[in-house]
Formats: C-alpha cells, sequence, structure tokens
C-alpha cells in the first residue's frame, strides 16, 4: 500500500513538474521577440498571423498559428539540430526532402509535376513561340544535381527520371522552340565540380560548360572556349541544402565567377521594379551574407534589364529561375541588351516585355524542379 502511494506521489510529482515546464516554455516563448529571418535556414521566418472571422472560418488561421508556433519556438535551432543528428544515427539518409549523399554531396529530391500545371506551362510557352514566330526561342532546362550525379545518392535511394521529364517536355513543345540538350553536357563532366555540395544550384563551372555547347544555337558563332576567365570570390560559402537538411552546415564551398578575358565588359544594370541601378552583374554585399549565391545579380527579382557595350544588335530576353543567374555573364559579350524575367516575382505578361523592349531572341533557362512546380509560367506566357 505505501509503495502504491509513493508511485502515486511519484506519477504526481512528474506531471506538475511536466506542467510547469509547459507554462515555462510558454512564457519564455512570449517574452522573446520574434525573429524575422532564420539565417541557419536561410528563410523568413512566419509571422504571428493576423486573428479575424475570416481566416478562423476558412481554417488559415490555425493553420498559420502552427507554422508560427514551430518557426518562433524558443531554441528552435537546437531542437532541429537534435532531431537531425538522432535521425542520422537511425539511417535516415533523407532530410527535408534533401538527400544525404556519398561524400557530403547533398542533391534535392526530384520533383514530380502536376500533369495539369505542366500541360498549361508548356501549351503556354508553345503559344507565345508561335506568337512571336519570327522571333527565335531557345528551350533550356538544367537537370538537378540527383539527375546527374546518381552515384552520389545513398544507397537504395530511388529518385524520378528526370531526363524522362525533360524527354517528355521536349516532344511537347516540338519544333516550336529550339531544345539545348543540357543533361548529355552536364553528364561528360559528371566527375568534375559541376553542383555545389551544399546548395541545389549547378556552379559557374557547370554552367560554363553548358554555355560552350549551347553557344552556336544561342546564334554565337565563334569559339568561346577561350574568351573568360574565372575568380574566386569566397570559399566560405553554404548553401540552402545544408540549411533545409540541418547537415553539412560545418561544410564550406568556394563560388566562381567568370569574366571575358578579353574587351570591355561593362554593363549598366537597371532593376526595374526597384528604381535601382548598377554598373556591375555582381552584388558582393551577399558575400558577407548566408546567401553568398546572391552574389549573381543580386539574387532573385522580377525585372532585370542590362546594357552593355556589345557592337550586337540583338537584345535577349531570359525568362528564368536563378540558376541563370550565373549563366547570364556568359552572354553579354554577344547582346546588345538583356532583359531578365523572373516569373515567381514578375505580375505582368510576356507580350507586355515584347511590347516594351525590342526583343529579337528569347531563351527560356530553368532548373528542372522549378520548371515542373513553377505554378507561374504559363500566366505569364499566355497573357491570361
Amino acid at each position: 500500500m505505501d509503495s502504491r502511494k509513493r508511485r502515486g506521489r511519484t506519477a504526481g510529482l512528474i506531471g506538475k513538474i511536466f506542467i510547469l515546464l509547459l507554462f515555462a516554455v510558454m512564457i519564455v516563448n512570449f517574452i522573446v521577440p520574434d525573429r524575422e529571418q532564420s539565417e541557419e535556414e536561410n528563410r523568413v521566418l512566419q509571422e504571428r498571423p493576423d486573428l479575424n472571422m475570416s481566416t478562423i472560418m476558412n481554417g488559415d488561421f490555425m493553420e498559420q498559428w502552427e507554422s508560427y508556433m514551430s518557426d518562433q519556438f524558443v531554441g528552435r535551432n537546437f531542437w532541429r539540430s537534435l532531431k537531425v543528428g538522432i535521425d542520422r544515427l537511425g539511417g535516415s539518409r533523407l532530410e527535408n526532402g534533401v538527400y544525404i549523399g556519398k561524400n557530403g554531396q547533398l542533391l534535392d529530391d526530384i520533383e514530380v509535376p502536376d500533369q495539369q500545371q505542366l500541360s498549361d506551362n508548356l501549351e503556354a510557352i508553345k503559344g507565345f513561340a508561335e506568337r512571336y514566330s519570327d522571333i527565335p526561342t531557345v528551350m533550356m532546362l538544367v537537370p538537378d544535381a540527383a539527375c546527374i550525379l546518381t552515384d552520389q545518392l545513398p544507397a537504395f535511394a530511388t529518385v524520378e527520371d528526370q531526363s524522362q521529364m525533360f524527354g517528355m517536355a521536349a516532344r511537347e513543345l516540338g519544333d516550336s522552340v529550339t531544345w539545348v540538350d543540357t543533361i548529355s553536357t552536364l553528364n561528360k563532366h559528371r566527375t568534375e565540380k559541376i553542383y555545389y555540395k551544399t546548395d541545389h544550384h549547378w556552379t559557374t563551372q557547370g554552367a560554363f560548360y553548358v554555355f560552350q555547347d549551347a553557344a552556336k544555337t544561342l546564334g554565337i558563332d565563334e569559339d568561346v572556349s577561350g574568351s573568360f576567365v574565372s575568380y574566386t570570390v569566397t570559399d566560405q560559402f553554404n548553401g540552402v541544402l545544408a540549411s533545409t537538411s540541418g547537415v553539412g552546415l560545418d561544410e564550406y564551398e568556394q563560388i566562381d565567377i567568370y569574366v571575358p578575358s578579353e574587351g570591355d565588359d561593362d554593363v549598366v544594370v537597371n532593376y526595374v521594379d526597384e528604381g535601382r541601378k548598377t554598373t556591375s552583374l555582381y552584388d558582393s554585399s551577399k558575400l558577407e551574407t548566408r546567401d553568398k549565391y546572391g552574389v549573381f545579380l543580386g539574387g532573385n527579382t522580377s525585372v532585370v534589364d542590362i546594357k552593355t557595350v556589345s557592337t550586337s544588335q540583338r537584345r535577349l530576353l531570359i525568362v528564368k529561375d536563378s540558376f541563370a543567374d550565373c549563366f547570364i555573364p556568359f552572354l553579354t559579350p554577344y547582346f546588345r541588351e538583356i532583359v531578365v524575367v523572373d516569373p515567381r516575382y514578375y505580375s505582368g505578361t510576356m507580350d507586355d516585355i515584347m511590347d516594351t523592349y525590342r526583343i529579337t531572341d528569347t531563351l527560356i533557362l530553368y532548373s528542372g524542379n522549378t520548371f515542373f512546380t513553377d505554378n507561374n509560367i504559363s500566366g505569364v506566357f499566355s497573357g491570361e
């Protein structure tokens, strides 16, 4: 009987301590100011949601509140690191959609497209190319690392066949665009540093290999293999996959930029919607932040108008995601003007751009994962 009472008192004490701890955590969460951004995860954190009848009735408030509590929970980085460590001890090789590959290589899982959305995107691009049939349209989809670096995937990991997705998209677009076979080019250099280990982007070296093979398709007749030299701008890059997965946060890589080996590479870069101009394709201030890949064009923005000193009369429209940012410097010696549009941030249409600028050539450059999941493409190309 005494033993039973002692167990009851112990259980009661543990329960009280647990409740007190919950209250303590709630109080600390209330006192500690909310953070706007997580440097470790390289993303904006959820703000405290507004409480009103509309958000309560449609269920948005509870969904936003759960995200808010998860993002602002005190000691979140510690608990997140602890979870990743325990998962890895348990043999996990996939953290938050990121594969933990061999030799520390991190790889985004291959996204499966929504078929209706993909069909809408392809139809819109095809319609655009046919409306402007006198202007050549080049299509360049860049495979994600898991498509090329298959030997770096963890044992028994299987991903979707992105090369098959590319083939389907190429067949659907048909002769309306000129397709660039980036997979064959990158496969030839798969043993080299063509993708970052801690980030989802291709390296500038990988982009340069594709540029060399695609130059003639882009109307550049000269041999470009010796036209650029590379410089390292940082060796302290730790990318978004390390942040997303919580793995490889102590791995540092270098970012290289390529500049013309001869000639004048002066430019005027106009960030149209921001009303800001610079005289460089690079934003060195980004090298002092976690998002060091933003050194290329300063990161994501809606419309950028780049005027060059090229003697060419050609004006290029690039519709893109961030994979294009390190590719664009290769093009500046060969086009008088380059207009860059990211549909994820642009609220107009391609017809608006065509009306405003005297475009002579179009390049659509996306990573596979972004292209197959972006629901903004059909709207900007169809004009609807």
